[in-house]
């Protein structure tokens, strides 16, 4: 009876957890039930193409990710382009919008920010393309940003609008609108709706991986090889095995030559082999790591984290830069009406370039703009890596009095007098304190509130 009512539990248990991973599937989580009848694609057409009649995409990348070498070039790109802060431009508004909180912290309920843009990065370098989409709830607000990775993309078209249909390696299948996902492209040129492959990486990685079997090999063939007997006389070929496996035992086995020492007869040669090397040349290998380091936009520095405050300006502005400027026109594109749009309503994804620069770099740009009234306390706290003050204290302005407000330059110079005269403020005492205006308008036609 016992086991009848430990069986009976173990199947209602497993009966509900079967009910609960049901319910907790990440396609359901992300795009909700099944699709709506209007997503059934007997409804909908191929996508016909300028340049190709194919109107599917692949997006297999085959073994490239567990390259060592590309592993590490892609991963060096995409910690640091995970560093990217969103912020949210709105003319007339102050605070952090629910926009900047979502893109900053958690994009989605299984990521945090560094996770989302580290994936997105990814996505992008391994395939030249990046999906995201936006979840919205029902009265239109934006909840979550999800990335997504398909096997498969096919273009549909249906009453003159662009669909995506996404083929997971689950089989599970969605249709979005095109105007509704967040589309980033690399090396976008010969294909009309996505970037194009990274076809021409594979010399380079047909290269690296006939070098990485050319090194284990060899080195497995040298590490198994001690030294080099030779007959002085001449000898059978059947014999020689002989020879060899009597001069290993009587010598290398512990058994037998507890001494260590190696005894052999006028009749061989024993010549031991210390160099270890394998045959490939350096140069060689540094060119094929070069060449993929390139590709993905980073080099040893980089990726070893050696490099130096202009090192990292040039690897920003030439690598993470102009991809946060797509990024930044993808998501204001797909998150805002025309209208919002229109009242300045933008994400811009930025890093604090500063905190990479050396002390003397940041105590020069301190000096130079902190008398022009343009740097609060805690902005200059940040760019020392210090935390910000409590109580507000740290949205002030400090601001030189030797300086005056242009319009009341064109003031002085309206009335032909002369501008007042400058006055020296005592020593420790030539800055004043400019508290940020917190009584904006707080209009928010056309744009988005911080509710």
């Amino acid at each position: 009876m016992l086991g009848f009512y430990t069986l009976s539990i173990m199947k209602t248990i497993c009966i509900m957890w079967g009910d609960l991973m049901k319910h907790r599937g990440l396609f359901k989580t992300i795009f909700g039930g099944k699709n709506k009848p209007m997503e059934d694609v007997t409804n909908f057409n191929m996508y016909s193409l300028l340049n190709s009649f194919n109107s599917t995409f692949y997006t297999n990348t085959g073994n490239i990710w567990d390259m060592d070498v590309v592993r590490s070039a892609v991963d060096a790109y995409c910690r640091n382009f995970a560093k990217l802060k969103a912020r949210h431009v709105r003319p007339g508004l102050s605070g952090k919008s629910p926009y900047e909180r979502l893109l900053n912290y958690r994009p989605n309920p299984l990521m945090e920010a560094y996770s989302f843009y580290y994936k997105v990065s990814a996505n992008l370098k391994l395939t030249n393309n990046a999906f995201i989409y936006p979840e919205f709830s029902t009265d239109g607000r934006l909840i979550a940003l999800w990335p997504l990775l398909s096997t498969q993309i096919d273009l549909l078209e249906k009453n003159g609008q662009l669909y995506l249909k996404f083929l997971f390696r689950t089989g599970k299948t969605k249709v979005v609108p095109y105007e509704n996902i967040i589309h980033m492209r690399g090396q976008y040129f010969d294909h009309d709706i996505f970037g194009s492959k990274n076809t021409a990486l594979k010399p380079a990685l047909e290269t690296a991986e006939a070098i990485n079997q050319g090194v284990s090999n060899s080195a497995k063939l040298i590490n198994s090889i001690r030294g080099i007997l030779s007959a002085q006389v001449a000898t059978k070929d059947e014999d020689l095995g002989k020879i060899r496996d009597k001069f290993v035992k009587n010598n290398f086995s512990v058994s037998s030559n507890g001494s260590g020492v190696v005894v052999t007869d006028t009749k061989l040669s024993y010549t031991p082999i210390n160099e270890k090397s394998t045959p490939i040349s350096s140069d060689q290998l540094t060119y094929t790591k070069n060449a993929i380091y390139d590709y993905f936009g980073v080099n040893e520095a980089i990726v070893q984290n050696k490099f130096k405050e202009d090192e990292w300006s040039a690897f920003y502005e030439g690598g993470i830069e102009p991809v946060a400027i797509q990024m930044s026109q993808c998501f204001t594109n797909i998150l805002f009406t025309e209208n919002e749009r229109n009242f300045g309503n933008e994400i811009v994804f930025e890093a604090n370039r500063l905190q990479y620069a050396s002390t003397t770099t940041k105590v020069t740009v301190v000096k130079e703009l902190s008398p022009m009234g343009v740097l609060m306390k805690d902005d200059i706290r940040e760019i020392f890596n210090m935390s910000p003050l409590p109580n507000s204290e740290g949205q002030k302005i400090l601001q030189s009095l030797n300086w005056i407000n242009a319009d009341k330059a064109d003031e002085y110079q309206s009335k032909n007098s002369d501008p007042p005269k400058e006055t020296t403020p005592p020593d420790n005492k030539d800055v004043s304190v400019q508290e940020t205006d917190d009584n904006l308008e707080n209009s928010t036609e056309g744009g988005v509130n911080n509710e």
